[in-house]
């Protein structure tokens, strides 16, 4: 049934994309990510495999100077007990240029980016995900609209939003009744510096009280000097838990990732994590360290190769060491 449901879907989605194309101002674009992934805890090897980690298929198209709208599906290779493959709708919006009448301001309803850290421009520079990806601050689309813009003077970028706060992967009742807000701002003072944070304050889960709380806050730097590119985050959540006695739990960690780009098409990548589930409780740390390097090796294909080691300061718990090597390469039509 599974399996039936993708076709469909799929063949939907063709004939749709098909048929957009008569139109002027339409584009397809296919990435894909083709992937080996092995991965050892403690003596145990508890995975060796090839798969489709992930695919997107992209409809987008200019209704004029001042609208833009994108269709994205993301899918995906067995996961979970599905049969065969999974399907997930990744990105669904439309673009106002003009709506607004602030300059270079952009208005955005539907299935869009969550403007929260360094996820809203996350580019898998190594194969793991985002910190608030991993750590599940937020998911990477959600349900919302939301103004974005430049800041007048080239120095920076905000963003104000207004999400169902569940993420791209759940609707209907899955959704309370209470909203996220998120805002974002970022500012580059000089060539090569840029300094910025974000806030999401929302109502998690429930749709009768007593209902959770998530507060979540990120401190974001970047610098660039020739070519050494260096990316730095700083997280906090708090989540207030009003069916529970010890109902305020505390998180907190950081990412560093330097980039080294050497070679034209070579990049060495370097990643720290380190994250606190619940700052009140001891023992309960765990660092991720990264090694990988990215090979340009043909237009829009990139070969990536990491190395990750998650070792815990409880010793209950054993390191765990993966090896990544992935192919990401992309194509896409001319406008029609």
């Amino acid at each position: 049934m599974a399996k039936v449901k993708f076709l469909v879907a799929f063949m939907l989605i063709m004939v749709i994309g098909a048929s957009l194309l008569i139109a002027s101002d339409t584009q397809i674009e296919m990435t894909v990510w083709n992937r080996w992934t092995y991965v050892k805890s403690g003596d145990e090897v508890t995975e060796d495999q090839f798969s489709l980690a992930r695919g997107y298929l992209r409809l987008s198209h200019n209704f004029s100077s001042s609208v833009f709208g994108r269709f994205n599906v993301d899918f995906f290779s067995d996961e979970d007990g599905l049969d065969g493959a999974g399907l997930k709708i990744k990105y669904a919006y439309l673009d106002f240029k003009k709506l607004i009448p602030i300059q270079d301001a952009v208005f955005t309803a539907g299935l869009m980016k969550t403007y929260f850290g360094t996820i809203y421009d996350w580019s898998y520079i190594t194969v793991e995900k985002d910190p608030s990806d991993l750590y599940k601050i937020c998911s990477s689309t959600d349900y919302g609209l939301g103004v974005s813009g430049l800041i007048p003077g080239g120095l920076g970028e905000y963003a104000l939003a207004l999400y169902n706060g569940e993420g791209y992967k759940k609707t209907g009742n899955d959704v309370n009744k209470y909203p996220a807000f998120v805002g974002n701002v970022r500012v580059t003072p000089i060539p090569g510096i840029t300094v910025g944070g974000s806030a999401i304050i929302a109502n998690k889960v429930g749709t009768s009280e007593p209902y959770d709380k998530m507060n979540a806050y990120a401190g974001v730097g970047r610098f660039v000097f020739g070519p050494i590119d260096i990316w730095a985050e700083y997280i906090m959540k708090n989540y207030t838990d009003e069916t529970k006695t010890s109902c305020e739990t505390k998180s907190a960690g950081f990412m560093v990732m330097p980039i080294i780009k050497l070679f034209p098409n070579f990049e060495f990548v370097f990643r720290y994590d380190q994250w606190d589930p619940n700052t009140d409780q001891d023992n309960d740390k765990q660092n991720i360290m990264i090694a990988g390097i990215n090979w340009n090796c043909a237009s829009n294909v990139v070969l990536q190769a990491n190395y990750e080691n998650i070792s815990y300061e409880s010793s209950k718990s054993e390191d765990t060491k993966k090896v990544y090597a992935q192919l990401n390469w992309t194509f896409k039509t001319p406008k029609f």
